[in-house]
Order: C-alpha cells, then sequence, then structure tokens
C-alpha cells in the first residue's frame, strides 16, 4: 500500500477508530467496519453464534487471509480454498464448498468468513443461506468491487448459463470489514474496475463525495489510504442507506444498478471473462449517461464529470457491441419486470431514478455508440 503525503498523515488514519455502518435491521444485522488495520483485529468484529469460522478465500486474498486466520486462532474450523474466477461462480463451485463445509464438521451455529472479491463473497454466502436453509456468515472483502459492492447489501448468487446471478438469495452477513490494507497487491487492472462501483455509489447518492472524490482521482489511483478510505467509507454509506430503505430490491434498491443493466449484458456476451465486472458497468454507465441526456434531463456538465472519472480509470477493453448478442441477454435481464426493463438514469449527479419505458432498441442503440472519453 502506498503511503499518503506524509508519514504522519497514514499513522493518523491507521490510529482512528473504524467507522460503523449499519446495513441491514433485525432480524439480521448486518454492519459494516471500515477502517485501516481491520483484518489484524478481525476477531474483534467478526461474528459467529458458536465461536467457530469455516475460512473461504481464493490464493489471490492469501495475504489477508492470514492476517484473518492470526487473529481467529484456533476459532478457525477449517480453510476453504475457493476459486475467484467469474467463471467459477456456479452451482458446481458452491457443492464443492458445502461438500467441505459438512466434511469439516460444520454445525448450524457455525459461521463463514468469505476473504476476497466479489466472486468468493457472492459464491459463499449463497452457500451459507442454502446450507442447513442458512447459517452465518461474515465478509472479508480484498477487492475494490467488493468493498464497494458485492459484500454489501446481502445479495448472494451464482450464475446460469443463461446469465449473470440468476441463482441467489438474500442472505446478509453478519460483519463486513472493509480495510483498504486488504487492497496492497490487488492487481491494477481490478483495482481500477472495482474503483467504478464506488464512484457509481457516489453518483447515484452523494454529489459532495463525487465531487471530492473526483478531485482525488489522481490521489485514489495512487491507493492513497486517506482519499481511498474517503472513497470508499463513502461509498459504503450510500449503499447501506438505501438497503435499509428497500432490503429485498423492491423499489428504492434498484437504483443501486446504475450500469448493471447493460453492464450484465457485456459480461454475459464476452462469457463472463473478457471484462471484468467493474469495466463492463464502465460501458454500462457511459451508456445510461447517453440515455439520461436525452430522458432524464442529465446535464452536459455532469455527464462530461462521469465520463472524466470513467476514462481516469480505464482505458478499458473495448466490449461486445453486436446487437444481435446483446438483445437476449439484455430481455432475459433479472430486473425485467411485467411493465418492462427496469433502467437506472441520472437525472443528475447524486440523483437516480428508475425508468421502466426505455425500450431495448434504446439501450442496443447507446451500446452502439457508448463512448469512456
Amino acid at each position: 500500500m502506498k503511503r499518503g503525503p506524509t508519514g504522519e498523515k497514514n499513522e493518523a488514519v491507521s490510529a482512528a477508530a473504524p467507522e460503523r455502518i449499519s446495513v441491514s435491521g433485525p432480524p439480521h444485522e448486518s454492519t459494516a467496519w471500515v477502517g485501516v488495520g481491520l483484518l489484524e483485529r478481525a476477531a474483534e468484529y467478526l461474528r459467529s453464534p458458536s465461536g467457530r469460522f469455516l475460512l473461504a478465500a481464493p490464493p489471490a486474498a492469501r495475504a489477508a487471509a492470514a492476517a484473518v486466520r492470526r487473529a481467529l486462532g484456533t476459532a478457525v474450523l477449517a480453510e476453504i480454498a475457493i476459486d475467484d474466477a467469474e467463471s467459477a461462480k456456479t452451482l458446481a463451485s458452491a457443492e464443492r464448498v458445502a461438500d467441505a463445509a459438512l466434511a469439516a464438521g460444520t454445525r448450524r451455529d457455525d459461521a463463514f468468513v468469505a476473504v476476497g472479491g466479489g466472486v468468493v463473497t457472492d459464491l459463499v454466502g449463497f452457500v451459507a443461506a442454502i446450507l442447513f436453509r442458512g447459517v452465518a456468515w461474515n465478509a472479508v472483502p480484498t477487492t475494490t468491487a467488493g468493498m464497494a459492492d458485492a459484500a454489501i447489501g446481502g445479495k448472494t448468487g451464482v450464475n446460469h448459463r443463461l446469465g449473470k446471478n440468476l441463482l441467489g438469495a438474500f442472505h446478509p452477513p453478519g460483519a463486513i470489514l472493509v480495510d483498504p490494507r486488504a487492497l496492497a497487491t490487488l492487481p491494477e487492472r481490478d483495482f481500477r474496475a472495482g474503483l467504478v462501483e464506488a464512484y457509481k455509489d457516489a453518483w447515484i447518492g452523494d454529489p459532495a463525495l463525487a465531487a471530492r472524490a473526483g478531485a482525488r482521482l489522481s490521489d485514489v489511483l495512487e491507493r492513497d489510504e486517506g482519499a481511498l478510505l474517503e472513497l470508499l467509507a463513502g461509498s459504503v454509506r450510500v449503499k447501506a442507506a438505501v438497503v435499509l430503505s428497500d432490503p429485498k430490491e423492491g423499489g428504492r434498491r434498484r437504483i443501486l444498478n446504475f450500469g448493471h443493466t447493460l453492464g450484465h449484458a457485456l459480461e454475459a456476451a464476452g462469457g463472463f471473462g473478457a471484462l471484468r465486472h467493474g469495466e463492463a458497468v464502465a460501458w454500462g454507465i457511459a451508456a445510461a449517461v447517453e440515455i439520461s441526456r436525452r430522458r432524464a434531463g442529465l446535464s452536459a456538465s455532469d455527464a462530461d464529470a462521469v465520463r472524466r472519472v470513467l476514462a481516469g480509470l480505464g482505458p478499458f477493453p473495448e466490449p461486445e457491441r453486436d446487437p444481435r448478442r446483446l438483445r437476449e441477454y439484455l430481455a432475459r435481464d433479472k430486473k425485467t419486470t411485467a411493465r418492462g426493463l427496469a433502467s437506472v438514469l441520472l437525472d443528475r449527479i447524486g440523483s437516480a431514478i428508475v425508468d421502466e419505458t426505455v425500450p431495448l432498441e434504446e439501450w442496443l442503440e447507446a451500446a452502439r455508440i457508448m463512448s469512456l472519453s
């Protein structure tokens, strides 16, 4: 992790008490803790009714998992290796995790600890939801995408051959530890792609955060702890407030899907391997900005501000634009209701709306002309 402008600043950041953010209330309370140095103090924050934990992590999160293991000590019942590739987020992978948990003697009052990116937290959370009809779990995200999005809100699931996240359950983690130092070894491409989700939260719900984080983009990209902590904490606050107002995505929570309507189709069209999730969402946001200008009254200056940040986070790989490929995935999008495809648009930075009148053809046209510059 790169240091901030001065050693004193980062020492102050490290010494500060973590911020406690409530993500969901009873009966399944979920709390996010945001701060520097949380991995070494994981035992203070992770929850398990029995006091026993199953630690699940991929090789890429080895350092973070080791820190959590040291903190939990003999409370770790077993360690389960998980593949963190999007292509591995399947029912078959869920069965392998369940097999390992059962072989370790897991009881209904034990708890998982998912250490890794969004694939890991989605998958482990899904297994926790279905094992014994529901066991506790905790999330320790080690990617920017996980910290800003996947680990927050309780949505768990796996992919189906016909689309992303078509199989899943609402099952919130008891605790989520967001520690910027867990990003120290994250590859640059994954780091930048995941930041799209953090900035997305600012664009839909906090104009002041969007302005500050936009101005500090270079510091964020340098992995300055202070700049990262401000952006990630703000992102978690926005998402938590939305989730608390709509736990099961019946209304307002749909605004969190800004960029995801087309983004999920782009991921699926690329076989869940050509684009990182955040890269697909970036292109989806670019398309949504085009539609927002026409339909929601988004100003040219706000549209340019969003595009500038996306350009700074990139460059991202070119996505699939063939309407014949994208049409089938958009038509099966899980946000589709009897009223139509729910499209999240911006009327201004900090304010998102859901428009169910945008025809599929308009999304396909936006995909054709979208740009990140």
